[in-house]
């Protein structure tokens, strides 16, 4: 958890010292597999994958005019769901980039697509859908974008992406699995 933290923190100190991107540009980071990410030292554990997709995430918020809509305002950025497809290992000492794509919002979530790729061939793909909460209420997406000057207000994502989600609410209010 503390190489966790440490990122976020850079995240958002580094900010300051990088270029400011828009909220639909793609987001490309190169990583390496640390000795502490594998599974039994070999490979990337899949519970490694879901960190570095908050890394990118972070340095979204950090690097748009989010930043100060949501975290200078006491806002929480916060997972709805998430899809998690495995293609192929990444292998100890090993550079992968993940590269981040908006794929849309409606007036809560909105939807980015991660993919992990090395030597040009993808290795992982994460799909999720986020909200925003402040004091256990989740906020208007619409309204934190405009504030933010976001200027294509309406990008509705993908049918497949939502497709993906569809099922969420019944899944999580069934009495018994």
């Amino acid at each position: 958890m503390f190489h966790y933290w440490y990122r976020v923190i850079r995240i958002l100190v580094s900010r300051k010292f990088q270029k400011p991107i828009d909220i639909n540009d793609d987001l490309v980071r190169t990583f390496r597999v640390r000795l502490l990410d594998c599974d039994g030292l070999r490979v990337m554990t899949a519970s490694k994958y879901p960190a570095y997709m908050d890394f990118v995430r972070w340095e979204l918020i950090a690097r748009t005019k989010l930043f100060n809509e949501i975290v200078l305002k006491g806002l929480a950025p916060t997972l709805g769901s998430q899809k998690l497809i495995y293609r192929r290992p990444l292998k100890r000492w090993t550079k992968f980039t993940v590269r981040l794509e908006t794929a849309g919002w409606d007036h809560k979530w909105v939807y980015h697509i991660h993919t992990f790729e090395q030597n040009s061939e993808v290795k992982f793909i994460g799909v999720t859908k986020a909200l925003i909460w402040k004091k256990d209420q989740p906020q208007i997406l619409l309204e934190i974008l405009e504030k933010a000057g976001v200027e294509n207000i309406v990008n509705p994502p993908p049918e497949w992406v939502l497709d993906l989600f569809k099922n969420d609410y019944e899944i999580i209010t069934k009495k018994s699995l």
